[in-house]
C-alpha cells in the first residue's frame, strides 16, 4: 500500500490548491485574450470558433472598414497568438464556423464571384483543413446558396444541416433572416425557410449551432432584452420544428452590447463577444438562467 506522510499530503493539497487557481472559473464570462487591447466600435472582435479537434480557433475582427480572419493554434495547454487568414476578400471576411459536419470552415465573404464582378454583397465560403494546412476556398452554389443579396453566419450541425442568415427576401422580407439549407448532393441543397415566428423585422444573425441540432443561437435587437443587442436561443421541438425564441439571460447577456455566438469543438463552452472583447463561459453557465430571462413577444411588429 501507498502511505503518504503528512507533509507529501499538505504538499499534494496545495499542489491541487495551486492549478485549481490556475483555472478560470468557467461559470463566470471570462476574456478569451485578456491582455488584448480594449475594443473599440471600429476594432470589435466576435464569431470565435473551434475546431473538433480542439487545437484551432477562428474569429472575426474589424479594422475600421474592413473584416479579417485570424487563428490560433494550440500548442499542449498553449494558444498562439491570434495570426491573419489570406482568404479571398475585397475587405471583408466574417462570421467563420467550423462546421460540425465535415469539419470544414465555413465564412462569408465579399470577393467577387464568376460572373458577379463589382458587387459588395457577402457570400458563403468553405475551406478545408488537413493536417494543419488549409485548403483552396469554395463559393457554396450561386443562385441557390448565394443569391445576390448578403448571406453571412454559417453555422453546421453534425448531420449536414446548415443555417445562415440573410437578407434577400425569400427569407421571410424582414432585415436579416434565418434560414436553413442541406446538401442532398454535390452542389445540390434544399434551402427552407425558418418558422415566422423565429425571425423578426430587423437584425437575427451570428449564428452557432449545437452538434446535435437542438439549439441555435443568434442574436437579436428583439424586446425584451437586458441590453441593445442580446443573444437569443431556439430549441428544436422534438416534432421537426422549433420552439418559441428565448432570451439567454445572464451571465451571457448584460446591459451591454452582446452578440457573435460561437462553441468549442466539444460544445462545452459558449463563445461570445461582449462590446467587441471576446467572452468564454461554459454552456451549462450559458443555458443556466434562460428560463429567468425576459421572453418578448413572438409577433413581428411593423418598422
Amino acid at each position: 500500500m501507498n502511505f503518504q506522510t503528512p507533509r507529501a499530503l499538505a504538499l499534494c493539497a496545495m499542489t491541487a490548491l495551486v492549478a485549481a487557481c490556475s483555472q478560470p472559473d468557467m461559470a463566470v464570462p471570462q476574456a478569451v485574450l485578456p491582455d488584448a487591447p480594449e475594443p473599440t466600435t471600429f476594432t470589435r472582435a466576435y464569431s470565435m470558433t473551434e475546431n473538433v479537434d480542439g487545437t484551432i480557433r477562428v474569429f472575426a475582427q474589424e479594422d475600421g472598414d474592413h473584416t479579417y480572419l485570424y487563428e490560433m493554434r494550440r500548442s499542449g495547454q498553449v494558444w498562439s497568438e491570434p495570426a491573419k487568414l489570406d482568404f479571398p476578400t475585397k475587405i471583408s471576411l466574417t462570421t467563420p464556423s467550423f462546421s460540425f459536419h465535415d469539419g470544414m470552415l465555413y465564412y462569408a465573404s465579399d470577393v467577387d464571384l464568376p460572373g458577379r464582378e463589382g458587387r459588395k454583397d457577402l457570400n458563403l465560403w468553405r475551406v478545408a483543413l488537413a493536417d494543419g494546412v488549409w485548403g483552396t476556398p469554395e463559393y457554396l452554389p450561386l443562385d441557390i446558396i448565394n443569391t445576390g443579396a448578403n448571406e453571412s453566419s454559417p453555422a453546421m450541425t453534425a448531420d449536414g444541416t446548415l443555417f445562415f442568415s440573410t437578407n434577400h427576401a425569400r427569407a421571410g422580407g424582414g432585415g436579416y433572416d434565418i434560414m436553413s439549407a442541406r446538401e442532398n448532393a454535390p452542389g445540390e441543397w434544399d434551402v427552407q425557410t425558418m418558422p415566422s415566428f423565429v425571425n423578426d423585422f430587423r437584425v437575427d444573425s451570428h449564428l452557432a449551432v449545437t452538434p446535435d441540432g437542438a439549439r441555435l443561437f443568434f442574436y437579436s435587437h428583439r424586446q425584451p432584452s437586458l441590453g441593445s443587442v442580446d443573444i437569443w436561443m431556439i430549441e428544436a421541438d422534438g416534432a421537426g420544428s422549433w420552439q418559441q425564441p428565448r432570451n439567454l439571460g445572464a451571465p451571457v447577456n448584460s446591459d451591454q452590447i452582446d452578440f457573435g455566438a460561437g462553441l468549442s469543438g466539444d460544445a462545452k463552452t459558449f463563445f461570445f463577444s461582449r462590446n467587441g472583447r471576446l467572452m468564454e463561459v461554459s454552456m451549462d453557465a450559458a443555458l443556466a438562467q434562460v428560463n429567468q430571462a425576459p421572453q418578448g413577444s413572438t409577433d413581428n411588429p411593423s418598422p
